[in-house]
């Protein structure tokens, strides 16, 4: 049993189940607990029954080729997504996620829609079944290195330790780091994704398993040199690095009308799309591949941030204006 398949799979699970026991919590102590329990019940039936079905049609055909590839993909655009959103959010671009705030945004909305019996059943199945959906992707697509036991078995630790802190305390786990848990989990599904990807389109990866250790380290400095340098963004004037102005001049004009991850999503299907012609044509180079498609995929988190680097800099730029506006202001308001 993988023990890194295990925490990776307890440290996404764990983020996933927080989030639920906040929607439930929130049910349980304004709806009553009944409705709370009951719409969670309901989720988790739900949910095993989607286990049942995708545990087996992907146990069954794991070992071709393409559906390890599609799974690669899957997990490292999943994953993608949650490292970039965790690089924003230590930086200081995007906001912190909170529990108390998602705990009164759920109370308000229950206030809001009145005291109908299933207005709780629903909330709490909804939270319960969205939030357990991604534990189940997670655990099937970890499940891809002959793993699903430790992917499991990391996934139900993870709820008990959840469930049972919310049992005892009944309210958010506010103190839970959890900001920090989705950045290594950001991380972590990234180097799974990039591992199974590589090995779906023919890379030889050093040490076969082995081979994510570097991987993870890699994807983990470079994200935070990415974050010191959204926090020390360039000065107006100051050269610019050519490499990254040229990334982002393809980026605009060949993708100008995708907004958000859309750059990202497609740099980073490129960047696997064209390791696999590399290991189709080139022989001998496996290995070359794999180190080929850990740079694509940073590459395309750096064209995933071209325009946060922007907004920081435009940020940085404005702020000695602020700062002497209100200078000036004190002083005409010490000379009246």
């Amino acid at each position: 049993m993988s023990a890194l398949v295990v925490l990776s799979s307890f440290l996404a699970a764990g983020v996933e189940w927080v989030e639920a026991l906040t929607i439930v919590l929130a049910v349980g102590l304004f709806r009553g607990w009944r409705n709370a329990l009951l719409g969670m019940a309901l989720a988790f039936v739900a949910l095993l029954a989607l286990v049942a079905v995708l545990g087996t049609a992907v146990g069954g055909a794991i070992s071709l080729p393409i559906v390890r590839t599609l799974v690669g993909v899957f997990l490292l655009l999943f994953g993608l997504k949650w490292l970039h959103k965790a690089i924003l959010r230590s930086s200081g671009l995007k906001a912190l996620h909170d529990e108390e705030a998602a705990f009164a945004e759920t109370r308000a909305e229950l206030e809001r829609r009145g005291g109908l019996h299933w207005v709780g059943v629903g909330t709490s199945f909804n939270g319960v079944f969205l939030e357990g959906l991604e534990v189940v992707f997670i655990v099937i697509a970890l499940g891809g290195l002959n793993s699903v036991p430790a992917a499991t078995v990391g996934a139900i630790a993870a709820l008990a330790v959840v469930g049972a802190s919310g049992v005892v305390l009944r309210r958010p786990l506010t103190r839970v780091p959890e900001n920090a848990m989705k950045y290594t989990v950001g991380i972590m599904l990234t180097s799974f994704g990039t591992f199974f990807a590589g090995e779906g389109i023919g890379v030889t990866w050093w040490r076969d398993d082995l081979s994510l250790l570097p991987i993870i380290a890699v994807y983990g400095l470079a994200s935070l040199a990415l974050v010191w340098a959204l926090r020390h963004p360039v000065r107006a004037g100051e050269t610019r690095l050519v490499v990254v102005r040229a990334a982002r001049a393809v980026v605009s004009e060949v993708w100008g009308l995708f907004v958000g991850d859309g750059p990202l999503a497609i740099a980073c299907l490129a960047v696997v799309a064209a390791v696999a012609v590399f290991t189709d044509r080139v022989t001998g180079r496996a290995g070359l591949a794999g180190v080929l498609l850990v740079a694509g995929v940073l590459l395309s988190v750096v064209i995933g941030l071209a325009g946060s680097f922007q907004a920081a800099a435009a940020a940085r730029r404005s702020r000695p204006a602020a700062e002497s506006r209100a200078r000036s202001e004190v002083a005409a308001e010490t000379a009246r």
